[in-house]
């Protein structure tokens, strides 16, 4: 087998090398360090993620793979969110907790559920965008005040704007019973769709790839900005240039499409199409321990710009000292919403907005704050995205490359999901099969 040609050193690349060996394969990253979205970093003595990663697949190859990965070190808690509401701490998913929602509103979003349910026509035409899908799943009260507002904040989109083929489990489509008893008090178990995760003990979600990567050359440094598919040759920021025989790519679609040079217009169209979210993460380190227990929250106020808040000693106790608190805040952004320019007003409005949330004890308990910008957050499931994804794909089957994780294959993919997609190319090149299927959804 001739040797394989990877870009990119994210957990998709890096299984990619590590299941068909390092003499068979060569990863170019354009960074100093390889990881990718799943990259952790060190400061302040504290261990920080880009945004929460956890391992929930009950894939079993899976689970023992990634335990040996790490040596066997790895936290395996119950799977625990919660979200805030203007003063209210409500557990996730809210639509089977309305209890903890306060009155009226609490009645009202339970009559519109109910008044929701009693629709005929919309059990018989299916709905044509996520706003639909929410307000015949919740009611129009409580889509318009939950997700809706969360749908701005998190996938910088109107919800009307969206699909729906990105739902699947992630978004819970309560019984009628759950949301009747949840609006009287507990139910007394979880809806929520995963009930356990795993994380590394030690050096954050990060320490997962180190095995992966010790398998697999790489050079680093390589940023592509040119790319000739007919030619099958590759040019970097750097100047250098190279050539391939087989191709994974793992780069974000426009950027493939961007760099190259023969790309018909309209390919190039079809990939500026493609949009996903950018993040800005505020990391404040606390002198105190953390005020609550579960690793991550939802923010729903509109008025607010923390959008989710990740707790990091409680993903692993680890991942900071026992007297300080490490809150990595998001902040979404996208072309139809940009980002804020001014970062020392992002930080002062989110430094506030943790302690208005009872996050922080005040200014004078702040130890640390930073801020790092991620240009890829999530993928966007626009109403342009299927068509767009289909003709980009044809055009890159015609060439024969293949596409492995998140943003070349342009989905809601996890970390099990990269890593199985990986296996799958390996064993496809290997035995020199015939087809590949495009997804690897997991579990």
């Amino acid at each position: 087998m001739d040797r394989v040609t990877v870009l990119g050193a994210g957990i998709s690349g890096l299984a990619v090398g590590y299941y068909l060996g390092r003499d068979r394969s060569l990863i170019y990253e354009a960074a100093s360090h390889y990881g990718g979205h799943v990259y952790s970093e060190e400061s302040d003595r504290c261990v920080w993620d880009d945004g929460p990663h956890v391992s929930y697949t009950k894939n079993e190859y899976i689970q023992q793979l990634f335990s040996e990965l790490v040596d066997g070190e790895f936290e395996e808690v119950q799977a625990e969110v919660v979200n805030y509401y203007k003063g209210h701490w409500i557990e996730h998913p809210a639509q089977s907790n309305l209890h903890q929602i306060p009155e009226p509103l609490r009645t009202a979003c339970l009559e519109s559920f109910l008044a929701s349910r009693n629709d005929a026509i919309s059990e018989q035409v299916p709905p044509a965008n996520y706003e639909e899908w929410i307000r015949r799943a919740f009611g129009q009260v409580f889509a318009d005040t939950f997700p809706a507002v969360y749908t701005r904040k998190y996938w910088a989109r109107e919800p009307h704007e969206l699909g729906i083929d990105w739902i699947g489990k992630r978004v819970y489509y309560p019984k009628v019973e759950d949301v009747v008893n949840g609006a009287k008090g507990p139910l007394g178990r979880s809806t929520y769709w995963v009930n356990l995760w795993r994380y590394p003990s030690k050096g954050g979600f990060f320490t997962y790839t180190h095995k992966l990567a010790a398998g697999s050359r790489i050079e680093f440094g390589k940023k592509l900005v040119a790319i000739n598919f007919a030619k099958r040759t590759l040019g970097f920021e750097d100047g250098t240039r190279a050539s391939y025989e087989r191709l994974v790519s793992t780069l974000p679609l426009p950027i493939l499409i961007r760099c190259a040079e023969d790309a018909p217009l309209d390919v190039r169209e079809a990939a500026s199409m493609l949009q996903a979210t950018r993040l800005l993460l505020i990391r404040v380190a606390a002198r105190h321990p953390s005020v609550r227990k579960e690793p991550w929250l939802y923010v729903y106020d509109d008025d607010k710009i923390s959008t989710r808040v990740s707790i990091q000693e409680n993903f692993s106790p680890h991942n900071a000292p026992k007297d300080m608190s490490a809150l990595s805040v998001e902040v979404c952004g996208s072309d139809a919403k940009p980002l804020p320019t001014d970062h020392a007003a992002v930080v002062e409005q989110v430094t506030r907005e943790l302690i208005e949330m009872g996050l922080v004890d005040g200014p004078g308990a702040i130890s640390s704050v930073s801020v790092k910008y991620c240009p890829w957050g999530q993928v966007i499931y626009d109403l342009n995205r299927r068509p767009a994804l289909e003709r980009v794909n044809k055009f890159l089957d015609h060439h024969g490359v293949i596409r492995a994780g998140r943003y070349s294959q342009w989905g809601y993919m996890m970390t099990h999901d990269c890593v199985l997609r990986g296996k799958k190319i390996a064993e496809h090149l290997a035995d020199h099969r015939e087809e590949l299927v495009e997804f690897e959804i997991g579990d």
